[in-house]
């Protein structure tokens, strides 16, 4: 399956908000990747997070981010929120980036 995170910051509200997506209709093994394009994924699911909460974890260090940005509804696998996480702590960094998106595939874990 190939998965979407859109990561945003919003400083009008002071939330950081996930977005997941994924690309729920089949694939063929031999189709290429590079063609799905991204009015193909699905909206799934969104969390909200107090920014004063994800910059007290950051300031705890990487594995307690980790604790707050997995939720009973968003428990991405460990490759993906660790790279959540890195992104996350770039955005709450000197350059004030204001989202990021990252695109996973499960294929690339086998």
């Amino acid at each position: 399956m190939k998965q979407k995170y859109l990561i945003t910051l919003d400083d009008n509200t002071n939330q950081l908000s996930i977005k997941e997506y994924a690309v729920l209709e089949r694939t063929y093994k031999y189709s290429n990747a590079a063609t799905i394009e991204k009015n193909n994924f699905s909206f799934l699911y969104k969390e909200t997070y107090d920014s004063d909460v994800i910059e007290s974890a950051i300031s705890e260090g990487k594995d307690k981010l980790i604790s707050i940005l997995r939720t009973q509804h968003m428990f991405p696998i460990e490759s993906y929120i660790n790279e959540m996480a890195e992104s996350v702590i770039e955005l709450y960094g000197p350059e004030q980036n204001q989202s990021v998106e990252l695109v996973f595939d499960d294929k690339d874990l086998l």
